[in-house]
């Protein structure tokens, strides 16, 4: 965080636009980015180009041209952090000023890359950059570039709908909806195989993708987005078996990661992270600390060269918080665009819902809010599950125990739980 969110500050020094979102939820849990956020914006809303393409990096101090650069200018998993991100500010702080000043720009973003797809299909970018496997990280490897493409085009669209909505302009909310659906029916008769629920290659990051963003549908009327639930468990039972056949391992890089380790959180697959990170083998972060690292690393093997100081890969962060621990907003952006979101209230309301997973025995943390301070402390032992929580004045937190259904909803106070497990 120096100026901008720096991808190494050593050798780019550049302000690489894919880390403010994927690694968003994390920056918000750790730091206090009311002022941040918006000067992160106003450096996007001065660097996007009069066509609406945004470049990957803010400020545009590097200008990518040349042969095979097209990938590197304009990369729509970097340019998407215009839309994406002032979401991501509003569910944490409820402030919906980014949103309201930036719509513009969003919508001339989302035009522009209307312009670059054919039939609804994204075919530049980075795609999952730095992605795993027996090479040396780089270009996407294991997922194709237009599926990602895609997937984050059709994720901006959705996220515009929601901003056209909150600013009132309905015949925008009625386009960009019909535009979302054409793009939905692409991507599925593009890339699913109906025969075998896989997307793509049948990578982590092709088949995490379509069900984080509820796009397993190929079919549908026009604002019909209610993705297929037998296709969408088939599909998941694909990706836990993909990671399961890798020793329990992922094969996601820069772009991916979030969305495997989401998409696997959000379908209640908490003992399999745990798995997937819990060792010091490569690829995870204890082979990063047990090779001396110090700061994460650009590859998943930082044997394999490039820098030894990229934040890129601390996806796993916003798992440590909204599930490890459990502090999650009661109100959260849904991914389906035929959802109604209501007023975020920026932890005034939250939740607390812990996933204790494997052999751990506790886990400890706090959270900032905007109204004081979240603790959330719990341990195991001898079969009982003990948590203390820590409600911050005028806040309100809606507990939920493992095993237990019904929640306790508690004022601002310290509290004491405990469960069998």
């Amino acid at each position: 965080m120096q100026s901008v969110f720096t991808d190494c500050p050593h050798r780019e020094k550049l302000g690489w636009l894919e880390q403010v979102h994927l690694n968003g939820p994390g920056l918000l849990y750790n730091y206090d980015l009311t002022a941040y956020a918006p000067q992160i914006m106003q450096n996007m809303a001065d660097a996007q180009h009069p066509n609406g393409a945004m470049p990957t990096t803010a400020p545009e101090y590097v200008v990518f041209e040349g042969p095979g650069m097209d990938a590197f200018a304009e990369s729509p998993e970097w340019g998407g952090s215009l839309v994406i991100f002032p979401f991501m500010y509003y569910e944490t702080y409820g402030d919906d000023s980014l949103i309201m000043k930036y719509y513009q720009h969003m919508r001339r973003y989302t035009d522009y890359l209307k312009t670059r797809a054919d039939n609804g299909i994204l075919s530049f970018g980075l795609g999952d950059w730095y992605d795993y496997g027996d090479f040396r990280a780089g270009f996407s490897r294991n997922t194709p570039v237009p599926l990602v493409a895609t997937a984050h085009y059709y994720m901006t669209v959705m996220y515009l709908i929601k901003a056209a909505r909150m600013v009132g302009n309905e015949f925008d909310v009625r386009y960009y909806s019909s535009l979302a659906h054409d793009i939905m029916v692409a991507f599925n008769k593009r890339f699913l195989d109906s025969n075998t629920a896989q997307y793509g290659t049948g990578s982590q990051a092709s088949n995490a993708l379509p069900i984080f963003l509820q796009m397993t549908q190929s079919t549908g009327d026009k604002g019909d987005y209610t993705p297929d639930a037998s296709l969408t468990a088939k599909v998941l039972t694909n990706l836990i078996k993909d990671v399961e056949s890798h020793g329990n391992r992922l094969t996601t890089g820069d772009v991916g990661n979030r969305y495997l380790i989401q998409t696997l959180a959000r379908n209640g697959q908490h003992e399999l992270i745990y798995k997937m990170f819990n060792h010091e083998e490569a690829p995870g972060y204890g082979f990063q600390l047990k090779f001396g690292a110090t700061t994460l690393t650009e590859q998943w093997d930082p044997r394999q060269g490039s820098s030894w100081n990229h934040f890129m890969m601390g996806q796993i962060d916003e798992w440590f918080f909204n599930s490890l621990i459990g502090i999650r907003p009661s109100t959260t952006l849904s991914a389906s665009v035929n959802e109604k979101d209501g007023p975020m209230q920026g932890y005034q309301k939250f939740i607390i819902a812990p996933k204790p997973v494997g052999d751990l025995k506790y886990a400890k943390s706090t959270y900032e809010t905007l109204y004081g301070t979240i603790l959330v402390d719990w341990t195991r032992q001898n079969g009982t599950f003990t948590l203390n929580v820590s409600v911050p004045v005028n806040s309100t937190a809606i507990v939920y125990l493992p095993g237990e259904k019904e929640p306790k909803e508690v004022q601002s106070g310290t509290y004491k739980f405990v469960a069998a497990e």
